[in-house]
């Protein structure tokens, strides 16, 4: 099997240009004592539409500091939105430097059909099209330059209960928008992973349990369509602002059997907090092969001088045992300022070390939103 090294430089250097930033959803909110994304959410697993009370926080938490306006009295049966995110890429390996801009835009959408079932859905549209990235371990397809990345049908029968069915990323412990993480794209959650699933969400004040079944979306590589289960379920303690928790998954397609166990923890002290995970990953080939285990982490300290700017420092950290060894550390400080409810602006500069050969990317990004 060919080296994972090259392959996988332009899967870094791709999933960099389009992941998003912290805009995109704030698990960092446990800092202000919310454990879980249901508090401003539609849906528990959150990264999705804000109910109007989240739009209030969302408002609130902006330079602005404005109050979004309701009706308390109406029953919302339509939430919608519309978003863009604009960055600028320059990348120095050392041997040259290439400067690129790219851009991304969203349309969201949940509409109640009764009381208890809804409609969400979200569709993309890629300014330029995205090229064809693969490696040896986990092909990422071309993904179609729009892209449907949620059609789900959603019941809710009562107060802490959801069920979910159709098209959507897949649970997980920290729930990071972000898609440019080894975290992600290594651990069948990156940018192209959206497959058909049946979820469940149960929800309290004391934890959250989310069971779940998979199958292929259609877009994956050939041999490479996984099915299987999972399971992620955490707890809130100290007051609510340290969430903690397990995952696990199996998963099989035509090329692996694979086996997922992963700890998290979300805390919040204040104006600080850390974001963290470990997954460990077991392959076994399907044909004749070595099997191998492969490590990914992730770790995010976060400072909040005020409510509407964040200072980070992110580490990640991928480790795949021989045939396919590899070892990547990167290093990522970020400022992101949430200038109003409409507009952020965030810079980061990462730093990874992928193989002895270092790579630097400095990341401009500006992101623009609509409120209904």
């Amino acid at each position: 099997m060919p080296s994972l090294r090259p392959a996988a430089l332009a899967v870094g250097a791709g999933l960099a240009l389009l992941g998003a930033s912290k805009a995109l959803a704030s698990p960092a909110m446990i800092r202000l004592g919310y454990s879980s994304c249901q508090g401003c959410h539609l849906s528990p697993q959150g990264r999705g539409l804000l109910t109007d009370y989240g739009r209030g926080i969302d408002d609130a938490q902006s330079a602005r500091k404005g109050v979004y306006q309701t009706d308390a009295q109406r029953v919302r049966r339509l939430y919608q939105d519309l978003r863009v995110l604009a960055q600028a890429t320059r990348s120095d390996d050392g041997a040259s430097t290439d400067t690129s801009g790219a851009a991304r835009l969203w349309y969201r959408n949940a509409t109640a059909l009764t009381g208890t079932v809804r409609f969400s859905g979200m569709v993309s549209a890629d300014v330029p099209a995205r090229d064809r990235q693969t490696t040896p371990v986990q092909p990422l397809p071309s993904q179609p330059q729009v892209f449907v990345r949620q059609a789900l049908v959603e019941y809710m029968p009562r107060a802490g209960v959801l069920l979910a069915i159709g098209r959507d990323t897949l649970p997980s412990g920290v729930e990071i928008a972000d898609q440019a993480t080894y975290m992600r794209g290594r651990n069948a959650q990156g940018l192209t992973d959206v497959p058909t699933q049946a979820k469940l969400f149960l929800s309290s004040r004391r934890g959250q349990i989310a069971p779940y079944v998979f199958g292929p979306s259609g877009h994956e590589a050939g041999g490479f369509r996984s099915s299987g289960a999972g399971l992620v379920g955490e707890t809130y303690l100290l007051g609510d602002r340290l969430a903690t928790g397990i995952s696990a998954r199996v998963a099989r397609n035509g090329t692996y059997d694979e086996r997922l166990l992963g700890v998290f923890a979300r805390l919040g002290l204040g104006a600080w907090g850390v974001l963290a995970e470990h997954d460990l990953t077991a392959r076994r080939p399907r044909a004749d092969g070595r099997p191998f285990d492969q490590h990914t982490s992730y770790a995010q300290v976060f400072y909040y001088p005020v409510d509407w700017l964040v200072v980070s420092m992110t580490a990640e950290r991928l480790s795949v045992a021989a045939p396919l060894s590899e070892r990547r550390v990167a290093w990522r400080p970020e400022v992101s300022a949430r200038l109003s409810p409409h507009l952020t602006l965030a810079a980061s500069v990462r730093r990874e070390d992928a193989g002895g050969r270092p790579i630097t990317r400095v990341l401009v990004q500006l992101y623009l939103k609509t409120v209904n």
